[in-house]
């Protein structure tokens, strides 16, 4: 009887609703911030090249 309760359904809902919403927030944010330390290292290897030194 617990589960079929209406107050507990629409709690669940938004329990997973925003539970995965906040997920996928995260997922973005580490992949947003993986490519961004990429591109620098791209550049800092770049620089790099063109002043004639090695990458450290």
């Amino acid at each position: 009887m617990f589960v079929a309760s209406e107050a507990f359904s629409k709690t669940a809902g938004l329990v997973i609703t925003f539970g995965g919403l906040g997920l996928l927030v995260n997922i973005l944010v580490v992949y947003i911030a993986v490519q961004v330390r990429g591109e620098h290292q791209q550049n800092e290897e770049y620089r790099s090249a063109r002043n004639g030194q090695s990458p450290p």
